[in-house]
């Protein structure tokens, strides 16, 4: 089923992993073995493709770097990805224990054309107001761009080999937006466990986002709170986690679609909020 049958707005997806194939391969691995299994198989161009053929408007693209000393090759890739899809933007990766992340960023917004950093707690055992982590803060508004950081305390997978749960959560993520208010930051999952502690930080810190990825199709045993997604419409983003999920990439759009959230919310959730947040070349 194509996004326009299912809402007359277009949609933007600001959650779209993507990797060099090896790197995917070892990724889809892991999620089977200690996850669940991936819906979708093939390659970064070939999910890309597949998103505009259903309708897609825009692509926000993801990487991680699960160790230091890869991140630079990965921005390339990413570089090259944005460079060959139109309405697509790119988010850096990076270490927390790469040597010189500032010139490594400063490569992947100058040379690459990125506009952010994903960053991912759990694979990167790092807590988000880990100092380690405050040098690629600054770098990123240096160059007013955005983090992703999956800094929720879910999912909690015992592979992981950390109490992931410990070292995440609304309070930590707090103590990153105290210290940097001017920090754009996007939590994915609407925060998952803690969803009502994140829109309830939203209230304060005008800076922070969240994206709906895996949430509102009740994947996971939590119910999103439909009064607070329209309350918090304008900084709350459409995103799937696609192509690192168990079902059709319409799945989630189906769901949002029949909350009956009312055209000025949906609208400003699948399409403005991101189409303002990221260089995608759309116009509001």
């Amino acid at each position: 089923m194509s996004f326009q049958q299912l809402t007359p707005i277009p949609v933007i997806d600001a959650h779209v992993h993507v990797f060099p194939q090896k790197l995917y391969e070892a990724i889809r691995k892991w999620f089977e073995t200690h996850a669940w299994k991936f819906n979708e198989n093939g390659t970064a161009e070939d999910f890309i493709e597949m998103q505009f053929e259903k309708g897609a408007a825009g692509l926000v693209l993801l990487s991680y770097a699960h160790r230091p000393g890869i991140a630079r090759g990965l921005n390339e890739f990413m570089g090259g990805l944005v460079n060959r899809f139109p309405h697509t933007a790119g988010l850096a990766a990076i270490h927390p224990h790469d040597e010189n992340p500032r010139d490594i960023l400063k490569h992947a917004f100058e040379e690459c054309g990125l506009c952010g950093v994903k960053l991912h707690c759990h694979v990167q055992a790092v807590a988000p107001d880990a100092p380690a982590l405050f040098p690629i803060y600054e770098a990123v508004m240096q160059y007013g761009g955005i983090v992703n950081v999956h800094g929720g305390k879910e999912p909690a997978i015992d592979a992981y080999g950390l109490d992931v749960r410990a070292i995440t959560g609304a309070d930590r993520v707090e103590n990153v937006l105290k210290r940097f208010p001017e920090l754009k930051l996007v939590i994915p999952h609407l925060g998952m466990d803690e969803s009502e502690r994140f829109f309830d930080l939203m209230k304060r810190y005008p800076n922070l986002y969240l994206d709906t990825a895996m949430v509102l199709c009740r994947f996971f045993p939590v119910t999103a709170d439909r009064e607070k997604l329209i309350e918090h419409a304008n900084r709350v983003l459409y995103g799937t986690d696609y192509p690192h999920i168990p079902f059709k990439m319409e799945t989630e759009l189906e769901a949002i679609v029949k909350m009956d959230l009312g055209d000025h919310a949906l609208r400003q959730i699948l399409f403005e909020n991101a189409a303002r947040l990221f260089p995608l070349g759309l116009k509001v």
